[in-house]
């Protein structure tokens, strides 16, 4: 006999998921923003020393020399507060689940600095954005566009680990009262007879510590929002468009 609570244990299981994804986001970024922490820390020590044994030598050229140090310090203490408010943002997440204005070009703008913080992607995927001027704010949860459209940059990322050519292309436009965002990578694509399963929790075609559940997590976290996310294949490329209907806030 099939379990009556079946649909309510998945929506448990959607629920704890989600939980535990918003944790664990930042864990998986932390690799890479400690290694850029400590170089740009390390950089900032080697250049103070380099400016104490200057300041021993006190004579013109070491004043122009002292100045140039002191701006290359500067810099790094500018990327020190970039990562420092990446980390702040981040705890904020769960204060922003009340309903807000959307720019999803400036939340995808800020994925995509999210982003290079993993060393794959910074130093290995090639990033084409073209952004409509002209894009309508939406309202809602802003964690769940942000934990959705992280998924699918994500899904695409690992696509291309061990493709020759890595190229993520982000589109986004308007029209029909809706808006489109579309995610491209030149990953291996999915085989046809399992493109049906790709929305299927637990399902895979990658290997190592992929447990299928990006694709299934982002269509849960839009779905309340009435979008659809449709997947395109053509050779060395996929697309995944995005679509969400341009519904205006409820007035109070």
């Amino acid at each position: 006999m099939v379990d009556q609570k079946i649909p309510e244990k998945m929506e448990t299981l959607f629920d704890v998921l989600k939980k535990r994804s918003r944790h664990s986001r930042l864990g998986s970024l932390m690799g890479g923003i400690v290694h850029n922490l400590n170089g740009s820390i390390q950089i900032v020590s080697m250049q103070m020393e380099m400016i104490e044994r200057m300041m021993a030598k006190n004579d013109v050229e070491n004043h122009l020399s002292i100045r140039e140090k002191i701006g290359q310090c500067m810099t790094q203490i500018d990327k020190l507060k970039s990562m420092i408010e990446v980390l702040q943002t981040e705890e904020r997440d769960e204060e922003r689940e009340k309903i807000s204005r959307i720019n999803l070009n400036e939340l995808i703008e800020g994925e995509i600095r999210l982003f290079h913080h993993h060393l794959f992607f910074k130093h290995h995927v090639k990033v084409k954005k073209n952004f409509s001027s002209r894009l309508p704010s939406l309202h809602g949860h802003e964690v769940d566009f942000k934990e959705g459209l992280s998924n699918l940059i994500e899904n695409a990322v690992e696509a291309m680990e061990k493709s020759p050519r890595k190229e993520l292309t982000l589109t986004t436009r308007a029209g029909n009262g809706q808006i489109l965002v579309v995610i491209g990578d030149t990953g291996c694509g999915v085989p046809e007879e399992l493109r049906p399963r790709l929305f299927t929790p637990f399902f895979t075609t990658k290997n190592g510590n992929h447990y299928g559940l990006g694709l299934f997590m982002a269509r849960k976290l839009l779905d309340p929002y009435k979008a659809s996310i449709e997947p395109h294949f053509k050779k060395g490329e996929t697309f995944f468009s995005l679509k969400i209907p341009i519904i205006p806030p409820a007035s109070n």
